[in-house]
């Protein structure tokens, strides 16, 4: 299986990865696929993991996968259901409400501000991109 669309620029090795855990924390790879393209860090930082020790870039896909799904979760204990849309199964209302809590506007972590474009960078990739294969 390969990504198409912007996410498919990925590494082989990085959409593998991203798959894989993506299939095993049950989450949509394009959209973990999508968090990487918009956070594109360092080795180490890969996916914006910085609340917690992430120093390798399986710890950074896992915590990132495992973030999308426990928001998922509080997505639907708040909004009382499930955060897709009947369009196509994804979710703007779901990717501002997960940027709100993975990358917050005037966080202290964020001095330039760059936090407030996450939203329609994560939503740009995980709108064009899909699996194939």
């Amino acid at each position: 299986m390969r990504f198409t669309g912007e996410a498919a620029g990925l590494p082989d090795e990085e959409q593998a990865a991203i798959l894989q855990m993506a299939a095993e924390i049950g989450v949509p790879a394009t959209f973990l696929a999508a968090i990487r393209i918009a956070e594109n860090g360092r080795a180490g930082r890969e996916f914006g993991v910085l609340s917690e020790a992430a120093d390798t870039y399986e710890a950074q896909c896992r915590i990132a996968a495992l973030s999308i799904r426990n928001n998922q979760y509080r997505f639907v204990e708040r909004f009382q259901r499930w955060p897709v849309d009947a369009k196509g199964g994804r979710s703007e209302e779901f990717t501002k409400f997960m940027a709100s809590r993975w990358a917050p506007i005037n966080a202290t972590n964020d001095p330039d501000g760059l936090n407030a474009h996450w939203p329609k960078n994560v939503w740009r990739v995980y709108q064009e991109s899909g699996v194939t294969g």
